[in-house]
């Protein structure tokens, strides 16, 4: 099967090695690497490989993610397989004092919390705390529903991207 991931990986030495060790360690026969800076400290990569079958695949997948390495989009032979959105978004009211632990408990049952931010003036004031969420494409609309709810039951206000 022909395989065509999109990576992404933090800007430092021996990332890339990190990103392209799993794929050549379960099997997968690396035809083509291709990167690109576009963001601030992430650097995209495109591989093209090959592999036995869709078994393997997962195993890549799975291994990739341990390594912190962020899967994209996985398309095989040329159809889309796996497509993974993020979704940046501020909660502003008493975020630490409503149990963050279990805000981002419930987020990540749905998606995986990736980034994280806080901004507390004080104990007594409300704090805004911004988060990043990654999920795969076909789960976007139950981690807005269950980012929503999550709100609407701590009265938090709402702010996410576009």
């Amino acid at each position: 099967m022909k395989i065509d991931m999109i990576l992404r990986v933090r800007d430092v030495p021996g990332m890339l090695i990190n990103a392209l060790g799993p794929i050549s360690g379960h099997g997968g026969n690396i035809v083509s690497v291709t990167h690109s800076r576009a963001e601030k400290d992430l650097v995209s990569l495109h591989v093209s490989f090959k592999v036995n079958d869709e078994s393997s695949l997962e195993l890549i997948k799975k291994a990739l993610e341990s390594q912190k390495v962020r899967v994209a989009e996985i398309k095989v032979e040329g159809r889309k397989y796996y497509l993974k959105k993020s979704l940046s978004f501020v909660l502003i009211g008493h975020v630490i004092d409503s149990d963050i632990q279990d805000t981002i408990d419930r987020i990540n049952k749905v998606g995986v919390v990736s980034g994280l931010e806080v901004v507390m003036p004080s104990p007594d004031e409300k704090s805004s705390v911004l988060m990043e969420a990654e999920i795969d494409e076909k789960h976007y609309a139950k981690l807005i529903k269950v980012v929503s709810d999550i709100c609407s039951e701590k009265d938090f206000l709402l702010i996410r991207s576009l």
